[in-house]
């Protein structure tokens, strides 16, 4: 009896490592709501920075009356990017709040998106 109950015994020990194995591996695997996160930390990130070099340039351009050739358009392909970049921050966490709704909310997603999408490619122009 005494080699049944060690038996035993071993068997619970060996399934309860396993549980906090697959748990702990579970813990570690990125779910969506980092990933949003992810997205909207480093899109954020990147627009400030965009901004703050787009700034820069226009105020070499407005104060300091340097003025090479061709730094418009670098000012106008930053602003785009720098939108671009928000875009990005702002749709991935706003479909994880629709994505549960009815198809109207989706529509009006999608209909946002390519509305701001449009006017940033309008004033690249």
């Amino acid at each position: 009896m005494s080699k049944k109950n060690k038996k035993e015994e071993r068997e619970r020990d060996n399934s309860e490592s396993e549980k906090k194995h697959r748990r702990s591996r579970a813990e570690r695997r990125p779910s969506n709501a980092s990933f949003s996160k992810f997205c909207a930390f480093w899109g954020i990130t990147f627009a400030a920075l965009l901004f703050l070099i787009n700034g820069i340039l226009q105020m070499l351009v407005e104060v300091f009356g340097v003025n090479p050739g061709g730094i418009y358009d670098w000012i106008s392909a930053l602003d785009f990017v720098s939108k671009l970049a928000l875009l990005f921050a702002i749709a991935v966490p706003a479909y994880g709040y629709v994505s549960n709704k009815r198809l109207v909310w989706k529509i009006i997603y999608v209909a946002a998106i390519v509305f701001y999408a449009c006017f940033c490619i309008y004033r690249l122009f």
